[in-house]
């Protein structure tokens, strides 16, 4: 914890976990953050651009804290997790710039006459 007690500002109640294996089951998932406290959903990825990752949402932000403080480099299933909080501005904001720099290659291509 910070000073004073109080939490980061974006530690939250829900955590964004990476380098899954694509073999991992829901029960294993449960059993592994399950021991942080009592969990209230676990959503898998399952499209090709998102297997491998899920979204764990703890029912307590101190025990989502904890888990993302013990996981985050566990070496699970022979994977290192990476195990962040849920950050859906960032998400807003990084799609939205990686619109803007789409359209700025575009005019790029266009001005340097490249298809």
């Amino acid at each position: 914890m910070s000073r004073g007690g109080k939490l980061a500002p974006e530690v939250n109640r829900i955590l964004f976990v990476k380098n899954l294996s694509y073999n991992v089951t829901p029960e294993e998932l449960f059993d592994l953050f399950g021991k942080f406290g009592p969990i209230r959903q676990i959503r898998q990825g399952i499209a090709n651009n998102t297997k491998g990752t899920a979204y764990v949402v703890y029912e307590d932000v101190m025990d989502s804290k904890q888990a993302c403080d013990k996981l985050n480099g566990f070496n699970f299933q022979n994977r290192y997790l990476v195990v962040l909080y849920h950050q859906p501005d960032k998400m807003v904001r990084s799609k939205e710039d990686l619109e803007s720099r789409k359209d700025n290659l575009e005019q790029l291509k266009k001005q340097h006459g490249i298809e």
